[in-house]
């Protein structure tokens, strides 16, 4: 068994009154409200712009949303959506009859029951094509012309560094096997992964050599949501009920619990870090209150 938006102005204007790049190691988070979703269960999150899309597995959607939480637009039809993310790189796609290149910027679907990549642009859904096969992947990170998929019931990552793709790790415990990755992300300097049951959070280089591990000291419950951003890494731990912030040398900064229930994923927005929480239906947000400049 498997376990497992355009804003209107004034959100844009609220995030935008600070950069993320001015975030530091030393930024403080501080609870700020709860966003109720009507009816999403939200697992992943992706920010393009100053749209927001929320991934629904519960109700095989992804929903675009304002600041109250209200749905805009939703494109139905998945079957469980998990952790998604916008990207361009260039991958052949496949409407099922015909395959072409994707050449323009897309949300791009991991389908967790459907064992497949959506990738959804001008409201036309095509798929990622694979000489490998998927089993429940379950996120899906885009940079320039990378990708990084969490192949979740494989323990793996598959990585494509522009050209050619690289399967990183294998299931077990020791440092640099997984034991259901759920979540990844690619940066300028590496790839992380939320190694969902070893509790920890792991990063490799781009040639798919272990670089480190972090959270392990920290008795996590399932690792399901990752997000690097400047300074700081985000380490969702879904049955403790809580957001571990570390910083970029991986030491334990904050916990984040007020009004947090089944934290799944997390992304910074500005000066706004947004959770979201698939125990109560909602996002989370959180304020920086202490910025280095």
């Amino acid at each position: 068994m498997k376990k497992f938006l355009i804003l209107t102005s004034a959100f844009v204007a609220l995030v935008s009154c600070k950069k993320e790049k001015e975030l530091s190691a030393n930024t403080t988070w501080e609870f700020e409200k709860v966003i109720p979703l009507d009816g999403v269960n939200p697992i992943g999150i992706a920010v393009d712009g100053s749209d927001i899309f929320l991934s629904d597995g519960d109700n095989n959607r992804v929903v675009k949303v304002d600041v109250t939480g209200n749905i805009l637009f939703e494109y139905d039809g998945f079957e469980r959506p998990m952790h998604i993310d916008f990207g361009e790189a260039a991958m052949q796609i496949t409407d099922k009859v015909t395959t072409s290149m994707l050449k323009e910027r897309a949300l791009f679907v991991p389908e967790y029951g459907r064992d497949s990549i959506a990738v959804i642009r001008d409201n036309k859904r095509d798929y990622l094509v694979f000489k490998d096969s998927l089993d429940a992947p379950a996120a899906i990170s885009v940079f320039k012309n990378e990708i990084a998929i969490a192949d979740f019931y494989n323990h793996r990552i598959l990585y494509y560094n522009g050209n050619s793709w690289l399967t990183i790790g294998k299931e077990g415990k020791e440092h640099g096997m997984f034991y259901y990755p759920t979540d990844v992300q690619i940066t300028s300097d590496g790839i992380y992964v939320a190694d969902a049951y070893n509790n920890r959070g792991q990063v490799f280089d781009k040639n798919g050599a272990f670089k480190a591990v972090f959270g392990e000291g920290e008795k996590m419950n399932a690792a399901t949501g990752i997000y690097v951003g400047a300074g700081q890494i985000y380490l969702t731990d879904f049955e403790n009920k809580r957001v571990l912030v570390f910083s970029k040398d991986y030491k334990l900064k904050q916990e984040l619990k007020t009004e947090v229930s089944k934290p799944t994923d997390v992304i910074v927005v500005g000066d706004k870090l947004l959770i979201t929480d698939y125990g109560t239906g909602a996002l989370v947000q959180y304020e920086a209150t202490l910025v280095d400049r």
